[in-house]
């Protein structure tokens, strides 16, 4: 057991040593604690907030005004637990996952919160723009995403250490291979979970160097 936690404790070593920009992958994880703890603590703040946005903005599709504004109320109560959960989804993964390494960023991957923190105005998402089916396709895309790096991130262990090997390192191949494939494990289950969630738009980690799991095994073929 103690050579098995020596040996993967070298690999880790060896990996964050050697990759590209180290200070950049360092600063990325204690950027993802501190939005972790802060989207985990604040997360609820987004109830009243969103409850102030559906009165203020009221419900398009209904003309009379104290009608819209009663649904438009109704809604940001609704609203507003969704995105409070999204915050408690994405703060507990960016704060115990502060060590994974991630996709380069979320653009057109979940709906997206209204912005950065959860007392901040931002800009709704709608989900009618331009039209429901489109609107929710989001959705769908972080459940797939999820399901794809849950059950294939493996696929990123042969691929880093050929191209590991490739380029001459094939012990910073191994971690790293050991490393994404673990984190996608991780980001995967996350993806899944909160897929009816919003989620930030950015990303703070180390990004993977290939948009899917299998992508550095086909491109080193």
């Amino acid at each position: 057991m103690k050579k098995t936690l020596a040996i993967l404790a070298t690999l880790s070593l060896t990996t964050f040593t050697g990759v590209a920009g180290s200070a950049e992958v360092v600063d990325g994880m204690k950027n993802k604690i501190v939005r972790g703890v802060v989207d985990i603590v604040t997360g609820i703040v987004e109830v009243p907030v969103q409850i102030c946005k559906g009165y203020n903005n009221g419900f398009g599709p209904i003309d009379n005004t104290v009608g819209s504004k009663t649904v438009g109320t109704i809604l940001g109560f609704f609203r507003g637990f969704g995105h409070a959960g999204g915050r408690f989804v994405s703060g507990g993964s960016e704060l115990f996952g502060f060590w994974t390494a991630n996709a380069v960023d979320n653009y057109g991957i979940g709906v997206p919160f209204d912005a950065e923190y959860s007392w901040e105005e931002g800009i709704q998402y709608s989900y009618f723009d331009p039209s429901l089916s489109e609107g929710v396709k989001p959705v769908g895309r972080k459940l797939a995403r999820g399901v794809t790096d849950g059950l294939l991130g493996v696929a990123e262990f042969p691929g880093q250490i050929l191209r590991g090997a490739s380029d001459g390192n094939i012990v910073m191949g191994v971690g790293k291979g050991l490393w994404y494939w673990v984190s996608r494990e991780a980001q995967g289950f996350t993806g899944v979970l909160g897929c009816i969630v919003p989620n930030h738009e950015d990303n703070l980690g180390h990004a993977y160097e290939g948009d899917w799991p299998w992508s550095a095994l086909s491109d080193s073929m």
